[in-house]
């Protein structure tokens, strides 16, 4: 929870609830202003003056002001009172009206998820099997791949892309496999794929950079192909930022794999 601010006049002004703080913890690194390497003590006190200032205006009910209308104002302030956060105002204006619009125009939110199609469920399937491919065909060659500004560059990406990985199976083990299943089938989707795909490393030949990156390319390929169904709005923020992750290391290993011109 980040620290009490205080206003222009000095009144202290109302904390953030907490279940709002916790949501912004969690949602901070899937928005557009995100820059890896930041962490959430730097964004938390521009989340606190975009809820107060929302806050301030849904108990004045004399309307709501626009948020370009109070950016000076707002600006002003986190000068005064922006916390622990080394960030300044260009850099945080995004969180700031993002939390705003949050407190000025609170949305239904739904108890439950939004259950997946059995395509959706196939698709993201296929996107986490792609995942775990390059997973372990990158693990695989960086165990004897020399040192090198491509194989180092591989090698960092290998490591973050595990917390990728990660995220779509936690997509998946959130909805009901049984019905893309057969009847005969007892096991449940992420276990025959992790199975299928220890029986392809058995026949798999030694990796090469030029796969590797290829199936890298394959992962991406998925999620762009799957990002565009329907689908609910928090798995397409999740899969969008993928989307973004994966084609800028595609783009970065290509062009390193490559060398300059």
């Amino acid at each position: 929870m980040s620290e009490p601010q205080s206003a222009a006049s000095g009144s202290l002004l109302p904390q953030m609830p907490e279940a709002e703080d916790a949501f912004w913890h969690t949602q901070y690194t899937l928005e557009s202003y995100f820059v890896a390497g930041r962490g959430f003590d730097q964004y938390a006190p521009a989340y606190q003056l975009g809820w107060q200032a929302g806050h301030e205006q849904g108990a004045s009910q004399v309307g709501l002001p626009s948020f370009e209308s109070q950016e000076n104002e707002l600006r002003a302030r986190w000068l005064q009172a922006h916390g622990h956060s080394l960030l300044d105002w260009a850099q945080v204006k995004a969180a700031v009206k993002a939390a705003y619009s949050r407190a000025v125009a609170p949305q239904k939110r739904e108890l439950q998820p939004k259950p997946l199609g059995d395509t959706a469920k196939m698709g993201l399937a296929l996107v986490l099997q792609a995942g775990q491919s390059f997973a372990e065909s990158s693990s695989s060659f960086l165990r004897t791949a020399e040192s090198s500004m491509t194989n180092d560059a591989l090698r960092r990406f290998s490591h973050d892309s595990h917390k990728l990985v990660v995220e779509l199976e936690g997509l998946i083990d959130g909805t009901s496999v049984q019905e893309v299943v057969t009847a005969e089938e007892h096991l449940g989707l992420l276990e025959r794929l992790r199975r299928a795909w220890v029986g392809y490393l058995g026949a798999a030949a030694a990796e090469t950079l030029s796969g590797v990156l290829q199936r890298l390319q394959t992962w991406l390929d998925r999620t762009e192909c799957i990002v565009q169904q329907a689908l609910p709005s928090d798995v397409t923020k999740l899969l969008k930022h993928h989307v973004m992750v994966l084609r800028g290391h595609v783009e970065a290993l290509q062009w390193l794999s490559r060398g300059p011109a």
